[in-house]
């Protein structure tokens, strides 16, 4: 299997995303599903590198195609039609579930573990006082999902159901994904700092 590079895809997620907030979204869930594969035993460099082009590109599309009717569906389709490996592709297509792909292989499993909590996280870090990710109890993060009107947008049964997947305790998957953004919570905007402009130009992954 022949991976793209890193700045390839962050090139072709520049292209279909323009705006800030989707592309932090897209380097925080690239720096969970790494963390996810150092916990899941992965040593092999290019499998770790899919695992986290697979979070850098996962919503790649959505920007341009928001519905459930044309989101992942058509990013599956580009991506093909680039000619990348089917295990990204399908990776990518894992993490919605009205796609019918069954999370089977841990990467698969992995991106559903990490998609929606890793938004979920940030929303909870900028309702801190210091508005950071840093000094952020994965207790708190627990209690917050029983608040539904707080980021009511976040699928906590998505949340739950990654959890599974990866057969973690909640608890300790969030532990993970705060562990995993804070390296980059300023570049993310959750570092207590007004977040940068992310550039065409590719950025460095967390780690």
């Amino acid at each position: 299997m022949t991976l793209p590079s890193r700045a390839a895809a962050w090139s072709l997620l520049c292209e279909y995303t323009k705006t800030p907030p989707l592309r932090r979204h897209a380097l925080s869930v690239e720096a969970s599903m790494r963390a996810l594969a150092g916990r899941a035993g992965v040593a092999d460099p290019a499998e770790l590198e899919l695992w986290g082009l697979v979070g850098l590109l996962h919503d790649f599309d959505y920007e341009r195609h928001p519905t459930s009717e044309e989101h992942v569906w058509k990013g599956m389709e580009i991506l093909r039609a680039r000619g990348w490996p089917e295990p990204l592709v399908r990776g990518v297509g894992a993490h919605a579930p009205y796609t019918g792909i069954v999370p089977e292989s841990p990467l698969e499993r992995a991106i559903v573990a990490a998609d929606e909590l890793s938004g979920f996280v940030g929303a909870c870090a900028l309702v801190r006082p210091s508005k950071s990710v840093r000094d952020l109890p994965p207790e708190s993060v627990v209690k917050k999902m029983k608040d539904k009107a707080f980021a009511r947008s976040v699928d906590r049964g998505e949340i739950r159901r990654g959890a599974e997947l990866v057969g973690m305790p909640l608890p300790e998957l969030v532990a993970l994904v705060i562990a995993a953004q804070a390296p980059i919570a300023d570049r993310l905007g959750i570092g207590g700092v007004a977040p940068p402009d992310l550039p065409d130009e590719p950025v460095p992954p967390a780690g």
